[in-house]
């Protein structure tokens, strides 16, 4: 089934290299782009008129904290995944499954993340996809425990420092251990944060524990007690510093526009990564992801279309996710995006500069319109077109 997106203003790829695109038109193809800038092989099912709008691949939220099904018990909320979708969001990663209650032990841990990543890999609300899955290290996890999870196929290390083990040391030889599988492992950086057993032994991650661990992500170097000034700039300069840094939406504005400048200024914009952390005690952050895009555009001067390519192409290759970019072959998850309803700019790039919201006008996973006006941004200044064939 063949759908076809034409009279497209402007292209996103998603990718840093190579951040715009300029083509008129997109062939969807069984869930994937089969062409771009070119007409479609044969009579397509859908016709979309694009109205001169953004096009862009879905954003990857690479802090989020899923339990089972759309339900967020820390802030008892339901359908807060299906509203991520509304905001651009179509990949949400896990950074460990800490809100489930009754969490005691290796044991216990193991078991609640295999549910998650067994649950997610067949459910993702309104078609968003969720890495769920991620074993949090507690104070008896063993090199068995990292084992059974990657067997089964469970490829993330939840946050280091939020599960009850916070010695940095036994942390970082369970990480290399992950690390050397294939695994991504987060950290927490910052305060702890948490009510659980074992914070007040450590309850700040400095930058020299997260050296002495070596993760592969610094997460949230920006939390509400975020690493110091002095931190920040160790992890984003120290040459053994983690592959990747990320800010999030629920945290401090100050810190994150530091961690932006800093890799800015050392041209390694590709180790940053955007996320919410959804659902902390910020709240649930549906429009989070475009919300940090449009901050750091406007507020650290990074160009919006390579402030969209951090937070999908470039989240995506630190997860080996498929797809977040747009180019032939790739699984058409995509947004079209434009200034919103009133708003004193003419396009969605402009807005994002602006440091405005963008109204989302559809957002699409494979191949598969799930949003036709979002509930949750604006209302997108042009409304597409949607023609099915006869």
């Amino acid at each position: 089934m063949e759908t076809f997106l034409y009279n497209i203003g402007e292209i996103l790829t998603g990718r840093l290299d190579s951040p715009t695109l300029d083509a008129e038109s997109l062939v969807i193809n069984n869930g994937r782009i089969a062409s771009i800038g070119e007409e479609p092989l044969q009579s397509p099912c859908l016709s979309i008129d694009c109205k001169d709008m953004v096009v862009a691949p879905g954003l990857v939220d690479t802090h989020v904290h899923p339990t089972i099904g759309d339900f967020a018990p820390k802030q008892a909320s339901v359908g807060y995944l299906e509203r991520m979708v509304h905001g651009a969001v179509t990949h949400a990663v896990s950074a460990g499954e800490v809100h489930v209650p009754g969490r005691a032990g290796a044991d216990s841990a193991l078991a609640i993340a295999l549910a998650a990543y067994m649950s997610y890999k067949n459910y993702g609300p309104l078609g968003i996809k969720v890495h769920g899955g991620g074993l949090l290290l507690e104070e008896d996890t063993e090199t068995r425990h990292i084992d059974q999870a990657f067997v089964a196929g469970m490829r993330i290390i939840g946050e280091v420092g939020i599960g009850s083990l916070k010695d940095p040391t036994r942390a970082g030889e369970l990480a290399k251990y992950a690390r050397d599988l294939g695994m991504v492992v987060h950290m927490h950086c910052g305060a702890t944060s948490d009510r659980g057993p074992g914070g007040e032994r450590h309850p700040y991650f400095s930058a020299d524990d997260v050296l002495t661990v070596r993760p592969s992500i610094a997460s949230h170097a920006n939390s509400f007690v975020s690493l110091s000034d002095e931190d920040v700039d160790l992890v984003c300069d120290h040459a053994d510093g983690p592959p990747f840094v990320e800010i999030v939406q629920a945290g401090g504005t100050r810190s994150m526009l530091r961690v932006v400048e800093r890799l800015l200024e050392r041209d390694s914009l590709d180790r940053l990564l955007i996320g919410t952390d959804t659902p902390t005690g910020y709240g649930v952050t549906s429009l989070g992801i475009l919300k940090t895009i449009g901050d750091i555009s406007s507020m650290a001067g990074v160009a919006p279309a390579l402030a969209w390519s951090v937070a999908s192409g470039n989240a995506a290759r630190a997860f080996n996710l498929e797809g977040h970019e747009i180019c032939v072959g790739a699984p058409a998850d995509l947004v079209v995006i434009d200034a919103a309803l009133g708003s004193p700019e003419q396009s969605a790039v402009q807005a994002i500069a602006s440091g405005e919201f963008p109204g989302v006008a559809l957002v699409i996973t494979d191949g598969e319109v799930r949003v036709n006006g979002s509930q949750c941004t604006l209302r997108s200044r042009r409304v597409a077109e949607i023609k099915t064939a006869a």
